[in-house]
């Protein structure tokens, strides 16, 4: 063979080489889809395609039928097992052609329809089976395409089991009148309902499906308890719902006009005040008798921009995470949905590291918080660790608040003294170390912002309300410098003689053990005792207080000035801190709820 007849060969071999490369090429990808999946934040794998749309990406009335990899469905597992639960996000875009724009402005009807496919949808060796369209019997999303956003995410959630495996679905359809494209797909933990609040749009469904409401007014939310669990306990913990609510100024609360959004769950009616201080609301489903129902919005619903129904965190061996949630569902929360006989603990969806207890009874209250009573709050046993026989059956209180920084103090001196406590008190320290009040340091703990309330189910109903109230507002105090600033001037500033009497009737009553030398302690109170209640109720209160026989006993002199004066000074006191709390938090005196039944 010549020089030249071998280059030639080479030239033929090498061409015959990447002919046949590309087939190979070509040959692989033939059923690989432009649609990628998502499924971790590094990981991006095609869809399998079953048809030439689904290849395409683009679907204009027509099926698109997608298939995952056996990669693919393992990560619906592994979401699943980590999260509790698991949805398929897919992405659309609208791409009408000029005809269709026709057809969106006429009357004739234009679909989106989107669903999972089953085993049903292949043969026993894996080929997929063609079915005439449209299949009403298929579970699936649809809406009305006059309606749609140009761009918008679609989640479906994959119905809960034990054996999840046998749930996962093989792959996804999309239908749509209007040439739609199918930008990505993507693995997540479901959330159902509507979220308009971002650039892109979001509607998540649950494994019954539903038709999308694109003017965010209602939703339906029956097919959830098939998504989420429906009792809560050490091993699963009933979903929440998330509201957003609109920033457009027009639509806030102010001090004279008030905006509330009427929130209709199941025929159960929550108002949800719209002040300029908060966007987010938590509701715990644990709060509402029929969570799993259809939720409307009448009054105000143009403020709501978000209403999402999403998993919460399992509690696991001990209760440590608190349910985030809105002081004004504390008080009715059923304690059928406790996550323990006891206790149950709470965050303030508004303020991280402010926790609620509320207890069974006053005895598992006193287990938890006496002895920290008599160490922090009253006077004679300030800084003393009394033992159980120290104790005997003197009386704590019937609600408590604390600051992290107290508290610290409280398990730093039982440290430092070898002190025995009981298992309540260590359980408490093991909760605050778990939400941030308190840092381990060394065999010591350190303090940082935040605080707790305790009420329990023995107290009255319409005491417990004005008593969370009164503890609640302590919280803001501990954790909010400013407004500590602001309440001291208003103690040194407002009348002296009305000053003088709060002084003089927490003397008057022994029960109370406050120490009246704290300066600290004295202004924390005597911005609770005006704030517990309404504003328009305050100077009544007073004088209430002041007609006690006990009171005029200990004080008559004072106790008569309030009288005469019909309480005018703690009126006035009582409107500069409501006017600081509606400006700042858009809370008011005797309520510090924006969601109230």
């Amino acid at each position: 063979m010549t020089k030249s007849q071998l280059i030639l060969s080479i030239i033929v071999i090498v061409f015959l080489l990447m002919d046949l490369t590309a087939g190979i090429v070509l040959l692989v990808n033939k059923n690989k889809s432009a649609v990628r999946i998502v499924y971790s934040s590094d990981e991006i794998s095609r869809l399998y395609a079953l048809d030439s749309a689904a290849t395409k990406g683009t679907v204009s009335n027509e099926y698109a039928n997608f298939k995952f990899t056996q990669e693919q469905k393992e990560y619906f597992y592994k979401t699943y097992q980590e999260k509790g639960s698991v949805a398929l996000t897919i992405c659309l875009q609208m791409m009408p052609t000029k005809k269709q724009k026709q057809l969106l402005a006429s009357d004739a009807e234009t679909v989106l329809r989107y669903g999972f496919l089953t085993g049903d949808d292949f043969t026993i060796n894996g080929k997929f089976i063609k079915k005439k369209y449209p299949d009403i019997k298929r579970i699936q999303v649809q809406a009305d395409e006059k309606k749609a956003p140009e761009l918008f995410d679609l989640s479906f959630a994959v119905q809960k089991n034990d054996n999840i495996e046998k749930y996962i679905p093989e792959g996804f359809f999309v239908y749509s009148t209007i040439r739609c494209r199918v930008i990505a797909a993507c693995v997540v933990p479901a959330e159902i309902g509507f979220d308009v609040s971002k650039e892109i749009p979001y509607y998540g469904f649950a494994c019954n499906g539903g038709l999308i409401d694109f003017e965010n007014k209602s939703f339906d939310f029956s097919g959830s308890s098939m998504i989420f669990p429906v009792q809560s306990n050490q091993r699963q913990s009933l979903p929440e719902y998330r509201v957003l609510l609109s920033e457009n100024p027009e639509n806030k609360t102010t001090k004279e006009h008030s905006v509330k959004v009427q929130m209709n769950v199941g025929g159960e009616k929550l108002y949800l005040n719209n002040v300029a201080t908060a966007r987010e609301l938590i509701i715990p489903t644990g709060a509402l008798n029929t969570p799993f129902s259809r939720t409307e919005f009448t009054d105000n619903s143009e403020c709501v921009e978000s209403l999402i129904m999403r998993g919460t965190k399992v509690s696991g061996k001990e209760v440590l995470d608190p349910i985030r949630t809105d002081p004004g569902l504390i008080l009715n929360y059923k304690t059928s949905q406790w996550r323990t006989a006891d206790y149950e603990i709470y965050e303030w969806d508004r303020f991280p590291q402010i926790l609620f207890f509320d207890t069974r009874n006053y005895e598992v209250q006193d287990r938890l918080f006496r002895r920290l009573a008599f160490f922090v709050e009253k006077q004679g046993y300030k800084g003393k660790l009394l033992t159980n026989e120290e104790l005997g059956d003197m009386h704590g209180y019937n609600a408590h608040d604390y600051s992290a920084e107290s508290m610290a103090r409280f398990f730093n001196k039982a440290t430092e003294l070898n002190f025995t406590l009981n298992e309540e008190e260590l359980l408490l320290k093991r909760i605050l170390i778990h939400n941030g009040l308190f840092e381990d340091d060394g065999i010591y703990v350190k303090a940082n912002e935040g605080g707790l309330v305790s009420i329990s189910r023995e107290t009255p109903g319409w005491s417990r309300t004005n008593l969370l109230a009164h503890e609640g507002w302590h919280t803001i105090f501990f954790r909010d410098a400013e407004f500590r600033n602001y309440v001291s001037a208003v103690f040194y500033t407002f009348d002296p003689t009305s000053r003088d009497f709060l002084i003089d009737y927490f003397k008057s009553q022994p029960s109370l053990g406050y120490d009246t030398n704290d300066e600290y302690l004295m202004h924390n109170e005597f911005m609770a005792y005006i704030m517990q209640q309404r504003l328009s109720e305050v100077a009544k209160y007073f004088v209430h207080l002041a007609n006690r026989s006990t009171v005029i006993e200990f004080t008559p002199q004072l106790a008569s000035y309030i009288i005469k004066t019909e309480g005018r000074g703690f009126e006035d006191a009582a409107t500069a801190l409501n006017d600081f709390v509606f400006d700042k938090y858009g809370i008011v005196c005797g309520n510090i709820a924006l969601v109230n039944r």
